[in-house]
């Protein structure tokens, strides 16, 4: 469903069959399901197709069901943010943003993995992936419509969305609201229950989804089985280590697994959750190995971000050491490449960075707009030295180099290992 590799060996199997599923450009799509969604309407759903009519319904309903790119760009509805769509509001999305690509191509991979581990050994943990985020990425915007897009075309789909409270939760049903609304009513499920805030269940798919807080007494998912999984704001949890413990031992080992947390930092040391798992998971040790772990630094996003500077404007010392631990430590989050951030973002972090500065609150800055992992992670608590000293020894820090002594008579011989 993510992996082009993967939709490609599907159509191609098809193809063998005699079954010839075509790739139809955007504007096609949206032009062809417009009229047939007029049509529908005005005739009540009574209208007769045309061969041509039913065969493009046949062919999208093929094609979305293998390829949820395909299908978000042409049916997935999400509220937009005016700083990426001219007009906001409720729209379809028109690409996917550079946050949204990192993670797809990494959860793609992970999906290429799952298939190699269940032809060599017959099953697998499917897909399970931690979104450390900073602040607007769209990791719950991209997580809902990956549920949404596997709920509405796959048949007996469990699925669950949990987030901190009543308010979170609501907000995930509106948004599964915004996809499912808009979804033309070829590719739109009837609707046998649907529960505010508690759940759906789709009637001839026998699809359903259950949302839950996380503060509830009973845990998290207990005593259930879902083939598909979405965790938000979990750093924020009451108690996040039940998911370790009551939640995660009832995931299904299978191919159509799908398991996703996300959430900003919130703290950091030995007994905070998200900090220990997220970092466990990033440098894979042992034991943490078949999880995704993705991070969006602040600056990912062009479009966000970004402040008009003033006439003759240059950043300050501390924008700069910003920008040169961007540029060291880039490489680690951006595919190898190496980020030089612009007038705009340099000019949008040194305002919000002396804003925070004079209010007391960088560690809340850093929190929800780090550079990288290890900045997200900061203490509530004031400390004994100032806070721009402790940030300006981590930014500045570099990473020692190992080196290896070897002595061999009658010669020293050093060597970088």
């Amino acid at each position: 469903m993510y992996s082009e590799l993967i939709v490609d060996k599907k159509l191609h199997a098809l193809s063998q069959r005699g079954i010839i599923i075509e790739r139809k450009s955007v504007d096609e799509v949206v032009t062809i399901t417009e009229k047939l969604q007029r049509k529908f309407i005005e005739s009540n759903g009574n209208a007769p197709l045309s061969e041509r009519e039913s065969e493009f319904i046949r062919n999208e309903q093929r094609l979305c069901r293998l390829d949820f790119r395909y299908w978000a760009l042409r049916y997935g509805y999400i509220e937009m943010d005016t700083s990426v769509s001219k007009t906001g509001g409720n729209s379809r999305i028109e690409q996917f943003w550079p946050s949204q690509e990192r993670a797809l191509a990494q959860i793609a991979k992970r999906e290429e993995e799952c298939y190699e581990e269940h032809q060599k050994h017959g099953f697998t943990d499917g897909i399970m992936a931690v979104w450390h985020k900073t602040r607007q990425q769209f990791a719950t915007a991209t997580m809902r419509l990956i549920t949404g897009h596997r709920m509405t075309l796959v048949k007996g789909t469990r699925a669950i969305a949990a987030s901190l409270d009543e308010t979170k939760v609501q907000e995930l049903y509106k948004r599964d609201h915004i996809w499912l609304d808009n979804l033309p009513w070829f590719l739109k499920p009837a609707i046998q229950f649907d529960v505010k805030n508690g759940g759906m269940t789709f009637e001839n798919l026998k699809s359903s989804i259950t949302y839950q807080q996380a503060n509830q007494e009973a845990g998290v998912g207990t005593g259930q089985q879902f083939d598909i999984s979405h965790m938000t704001e979990v750093a924020l949890w009451p108690d996040p280590w039940r998911l370790q413990f009551d939640f995660l031992p009832a995931v299904p080992k299978s191919i159509t697994t799908f398991v996703a947390f996300e959430s900003t930092a919130n703290g950091r040391g030995q007994y905070n959750f998200w900090h220990q798992f997220t970092e466990f998971i990033r440098k894979r040790e042992e034991g943490f190995e078949r999880w995704v772990y993705i991070f969006t630094p602040w600056y990912v996003n062009t479009t966000k971000n970004r402040l008009i500077p003033s006439e003759g404007w240059a950043p300050d010392a501390a924008t700069r050491e910003h920008a040169e631990l961007v540029e060291r430590t880039s490489p680690e989050f951006c595919d190898g490449q190496t980020i030089h951030l612009n007038q705009n973002q340099l000019a949008w972090w040194q305002n919000e960075y002396r804003q925070a500065k004079k209010l007391g609150t960088l560690n809340i800055f850093f929190t929800n707009y780090p550079a990288t992992p290890e900045q997200s992670f900061q203490h509530s608590a004031m400390a004994a030295l100032p806070f721009e000293t402790i940030e300006w020894a981590r930014t500045t820090a570099i990473m020692g180099m190992p080196y290896h002594i070897s002595a061999n008579a009658p010669t020293v011989r050093v060597s970088r290992g």
